[in-house]
């Protein structure tokens, strides 16, 4: 059978310097993962519980043969956590956001939603039978214009999505004043808490609970794959929200659930986290760095330089990894043709020498780029 309309869309994409290919860790000063806390780098999970002693295997489904004991006192452990009524774990935060989005709004909703969200959030909006429209991103102007002109009296449900933390630039939802156009216009409201959960808050909470906000909310999605250092994820709500995912969310349905090895590691997870204060400090310490640096402010992990072009930002990548930095770029189409940009993750783990060794190479190229907004 003949294959060539895959090497010419493969071919297309490697002209254009955007051809995704897989690599591995290349032990360098990491700038790149997900681990904020470090609680991957550092084995604290395996130092906390042996999974070994859990199955590997859930055989099943949720509503089949996975429902292990543990996965549930895990959820009710979560939700008092969270500060809410019920959890319900997924395989991952695609899964999650996925298959909430695509399932809670029905023929006759709306859904407005911030137009940097995430991928998985978009294309579960599009699986939707509800009508959608994007908002300029953290502006509540055109949120507000978005409610008042589509907020209209056929409308069952009013849904507006956004992330407590952007994963692209680290900057952070206006949450206070969202939720009162929220309010206002009766509308629920969804928070992707992805990349705040275990770094933002006394205790790791995130941006919602630390601004008292939970009872305001819809859902919240909170994964385990960053700063949890762990795998999947848990949309955390009310009683009855749990029981309609359980009864409409396909991606719960029909998925294999996690094992109980995956579930007593995010178990560990969340008597681990709580408690890491200092590491959170120390990313607090990385940050500053940079805004002392003078960069437009991000007060999170997350700290965008960007420059225009794949080619570009694929040379600075390779600069900062000659001097053993591993800083990965973010290409078009990840990002918008032209706003391509070096994405910098901090973490507790990283040195301030190393930091400001990174800093100093970048220097030079802020002339031809700055930190800048994807979209």
């Amino acid at each position: 059978m003949d294959e060539a309309f895959l090497d010419e869309k493969l071919r297309e994409r490697s002209e254009s310097h955007a051809l995704r290919t897989l690599q591995g860790q290349r032990g360098l000063a990491d700038y790149f993962s997900n681990d904020y806390l470090g609680i991957v780098k550092g084995g604290l999970i395996e130092d906390f519980i042996s999974t070994s002693q859990y199955p590997h295997g859930s055989t099943g489904s949720r509503l089949l043969s996975g429902n292990d004991p543990l996965m549930e006192e895990a959820e009710k452990e979560i939700a008092a956590f969270h500060e809410t009524e019920a959890a319900l774990i997924f395989n991952s935060g695609y899964d999650a956001n996925f298959g909430l989005l695509s399932c809670i709004a029905r023929k006759g909703d709306l859904i407005l939603y911030d137009q940097w969200v995430h991928a998985s959030l978009r294309d579960g909006i599009s699986r939707s039978f509800a009508r959608s429209f994007s908002f300029t991103h953290n502006d509540l102007a055109a949120l507000e214009k978005k409610l008042a002109t589509h907020r209209t009296s056929d409308v069952k449900n009013c849904f507006v999505v956004t992330e407590s933390i952007f994963s692209m630039d680290g900057d952070r939802a206006p949450l206070l004043d969202l939720m009162r156009l929220c309010e206002q216009y009766q509308a629920h409201c969804i928070v992707d808490e992805a990349h705040a959960t275990g770094v933002v808050g006394t205790r790791g909470e995130g941006c919602v609970q630390t601004l008292g906000l939970q009872k305001k909310c819809l859902a919240r999605i909170h994964t385990f794959g960053k700063a949890l250092g762990c795998h999947g994820a848990v949309i955390v709500g009310s009683r009855s929200l749990r029981n309609y995912l359980i009864n409409f969310c396909r991606p719960f349905i029909y998925s294999t659930a996690l094992p109980p090895a995956s579930v007593a590691a995010i178990r560990a997870s969340y008597k681990i986290f709580p408690e890491m204060r200092a590491a959170r400090e120390a990313i607090s310490k990385q940050i500053e760095l940079f805004n002392h640096w003078g960069w437009e402010k991000s007060d999170t992990p997350i700290q965008c330089f960007g420059l225009s072009g794949n080619e570009a930002v694929k040379k600075i990548s390779s600069l900062l990894e000659n001097h053993h930095l591993d800083a990965r770029p973010i290409l078009y189409p990840t990002v918008p043709l032209g706003k391509e940009r070096i994405r910098i993750t901090l973490h507790s783990f990283n040195r301030l020498e190393d930091t400001k060794h990174l800093i100093s190479l970048l220097d030079p190229y802020r002339s031809g780029g700055s930190r800048h907004s994807q979209g």
